[in-house]
């Protein structure tokens, strides 16, 4: 009732003028119909308030790798505010402490540093017309201190950064002094910021940008021409696909699905919502296709601008807040929708207490409930109230039908530090009854966009009070740094996570026959290191077999054991390859092979901290 009521009142509306009061009214009815039903924590998860307030706006929000939240409000949408404020939210006991920062870094891009440190990319250097901040600051966790490094080259407010396969990040778009920025910078910790890198047209503002498994990065909404960036040869190729909603989804979001091994790792997006009057409408872009083409799936049971979208450890995604009016509070969106990947089909998930529009964010927490926070339709103001979304998966009914916390898969221990392709084990007394184990990237969320959620299934094999796994094979999948490790079992119940720092360490094994990292031929800068690693397993089962690479085009053949690191210095091509351990000597017919270009390294971009 409620979908097809609520898109034939939308689909009317939207094709002339109509006001938020008629908007207003139609969403009323249709919720008033459609949830007159009780809801049940075990159909539809629960929604709880939170005792404490949040003290600050909560602009853009990043999961720590130790549970808690890092909150980078700046001046807070409030043009009359001297102070810039951040804070560190800790869940376990619902206390925000507070601090102030030296530069505006309201409306910002923030994403995880490899060593799980968060770096916070431009801000705002004034209001009305906004300005972009060139600054940047990074947030270490163990300290809870920012320090200042080096800036970008020009200004970026509402600028997106995305994590890349090697441990570095690009920013793009984002005001700055000249407009809209349509240049790239990509960021190493060693190295500082790379020259700009001009893209042939120009981005909205907040692209919405996912990192694929070959290594590129998509641009998918709010526009509707998906274009893809190689950071290895710093271009685009614009015009891949175009979306089928025919405006621009405004606000709305966009999710990369599970990736996962039995799907070979199938590259999958989804955009919703977006638009003012906004849209309920679902696409996805499957890329793992040689023509990827976009396709409608069934709407969400609401319209929804400013939403958040939160991937959760069995792989289904909630869909919460936004409203129909942007910035108006009485088209609220309130009810939860849950996603399901493999059927491409929708179910409730209960209804939220509190309007959530702009500035507001979700965040999944380590115990597989949902944080939910903000809303500042209004500057000046913004909801302080936070909430909880517990999912359905956390609830059951015991035998006289009375709801009960669901029994939860326990991880005893686990490897804290995981290679890359490298196999880790973890007691459990519930082995026999896990369906899949999966890493999830810690969020960081602003705008209706998560820059870093992922999930990554894993290979697994099942022994009697452990399971073993086999982490991500490269960095193109998952990005190197902390991930919140996930079991769920056969009633689709996950456990508590552990966060685990993935890595490229001496643990990697190269498999025999093929180079795992790097996954293609690349373009370096002299003096840069490049890592190979991945698994390799014995004809037994278990992975003990080791193999040696040769850069070759040098002087003389290095061999060095797998994983490298090996460090290029010499300008020019070297062509990479691989025999196994037992086979020194031995010619094989059909190496695995890397083609490695070597150009000069640029003027250094890094400063010291100050």
């Amino acid at each position: 009732m409620k979908t097809s009521v609520l898109g034939w009142v939308i689909t009317r509306l939207s094709g002339g003028p109509v006001t938020a009061r008629i908007v207003s009214l139609a969403i009323v009815i249709v919720t008033s119909l459609s949830f007159a039903r009780a809801q049940s924590p075990v159909t539809d998860g629960e929604w709880t308030t939170l005792p404490t307030l949040m003290p600050i706006n909560p602009i853009h929000c990043g999961m720590l790798r130790d549970g808690k939240i890092l909150v980078v409000a700046g001046s807070e949408n409030d043009p009359t505010e001297d102070d810039y404020y951040a804070g560190v939210f800790d869940p376990a006991t619902g206390n925000t402490a507070v601090q102030e920062l030296p530069w505006d870094v309201f409306c910002n891009g923030m994403v995880a540093l490899p060593d799980g440190r968060f770096i916070v990319a431009g801000g705002t250097t004034r209001y009305d017309p906004f300005e972009g901040e060139p600054r940047v600051t990074v947030f270490d966790p163990s300290t809870e201190k920012f320090n200042t490094v080096e800036p970008m080259a020009d200004g970026r407010w509402y600028a997106t950064a995305t994590n890349l396969g090697n441990g570095s990040l690009m920013a793009f778009s984002g005001l700055g002094d000249r407009g809209v920025n349509n240049t790239v910078e990509i960021y190493n910790l060693a190295t500082g910021w790379s020259p700009e890198y001009v893209a042939p047209w120009i981005p909205p503002l907040y692209p919405r940008m996912h990192l694929l498994p070959n290594g590129t990065v998509v641009y998918t909404s709010p526009t509707n021409t998906t274009s893809i960036f190689d950071p290895s040869s710093q271009t685009w190729t614009v015009g891949i696909a175009h979306s089928i909603y025919p405006n621009d989804r405004t606000y709305g979001t966009a999710v990369i699905l599970p990736l996962r091994p039995e799907t070979g790792y199938a590259p999958k997006i989804v955009i919703m919502g977006g638009s003012s009057p906004a849209t309920s409408t679902v696409e996805l872009l499957d890329l793992s296709v040689p023509t990827p083409a976009w396709r409608s799936l069934p709407p969400m049971s609401e319209p929804r601008i400013e939403m958040n979208a939160v991937i959760l450890p069995t792989g289904k995604v909630l869909a919460l807040g936004g409203s129909v009016i942007d910035e108006n509070p009485n088209t609220a969106s309130l009810n939860g929708d849950l996603f399901d990947p493999v059927s491409e089909t929708w179910s409730t998930a209960g209804v939220a207490t509190y309007p959530r529009l702009y500035h507001s964010v979700a965040l999944l927490l380590p115990d597989a409930t949902v944080w939910v926070a903000g809303s500042n339709p209004v500057r000046g103001t913004y909801e302080q109230h936070m909430e909880i979304y517990s999912p359905a998966y956390l609830f059951t009914t015991d035998g006289t039908g009375n709801i009960i916390p669901a029994t939860r898969p326990v991880i005893m221990n686990a490897a804290t530090e995981v290679g890359y392709g490298a196999p880790f084990k973890m007691a459990t007394p519930d082995a026999a009854s896990i369906s899949s184990v999966v890493l999830v990237r810690p969020g960081a969320v602003t705008h209706a966009f998560d820059m870093e959620q992922r999930l990554i299934g894993l290979s697994f094999r099942q022994g009697n009070g452990f399971l073993k796994a086999i982490a991500p094979p490269n960095g193109f999948l998952a990005p190197p740094g902390y991930y919140m490790l996930f079991l769920v079992n056969q009633a689709g119940v996950p456990s508590l996570a552990r966060f685990i720092h993935l890595t490229a360490t001496p643990n990697d094994v190269a498999p025999n026959g093929r180079i795992t990292i790097p996954g293609r031929d690349l373009v370096i800068n002299a003096g840069d290191t490049v890592n190979f690693s991945g698994a390799a397993v014995d004809t037994d089962g278990t992975v003990t077999a080791y193999s040696w690479i040769f850069p070759g085009g040098s002087p003389e053949k290095v061999s060095v054991q797998i994983p490298g690191p090996v460090t290029f210095t010499e300008v020019g091509t070297q062509v990479v390859s691989m025999t196994p351990f037992d086979n020194l000597g031995v010619n094989d017919p059909s190496p695995a092979t890397r083609t490695i270009t070597v150009q000069p390294t640029p003027e250094p971009h890094f400063v010291p901290n100050e």
